[in-house]
């Protein structure tokens, strides 16, 4: 999911999780069983930037088929335009600090699958893509 303010991005930077951890990635997370992907979506928001989000304001992105070791991902992508929702780090045990990024000017420290979400969805358009195939 991402969080887009006029050209900023909200990006959250990872921790104690063993995977890529320092680095930035979207916020976001795994549909379970009995869930859509909005469902999952507005939840996901709610458990890592504590907000309930309208459905309203969840904007379809894109279909981001991924290969990223250790597995393969398929991931429904949507964008929330920063509505005046107060997002803050809900889940500090797993993520260091929230960060602006600039979408002119992407930090270095963007996990590359999600670089490839912001520059092929975001940036690009795209409504479906593949990353690691």
């Amino acid at each position: 999911m991402y969080v887009i303010n006029k050209n900023k991005l909200l990006l959250s930077r990872r921790a104690n999780t063993g995977w890529l951890d320092g680095h930035l990635c979207a916020p976001g997370g795994h549909v379970e069983k009995g869930e859509s992907p909005t469902i999952a979506m507005k939840r996901e928001i709610e458990e890592e930037l504590g907000v309930k989000v309208l459905s309203a304001d969840l904007e379809f992105l894109c279909v981001a088929a991924r290969n990223s070791s250790p597995t393969e991902y398929v991931a429904y992508e949507f964008v929330v335009r920063n509505k005046d929702y107060k997002f803050y780090n809900a889940e500090p045990e797993k993520c260091s600090e929230l960060v602006w990024v600039d979408l002119d000017d992407l930090s270095d420290d963007i996990i590359p699958d999600f670089r490839a979400i912001i520059e092929q969805g975001i940036l690009g358009k795209k409504p479906y893509f593949e990353v690691g195939y």
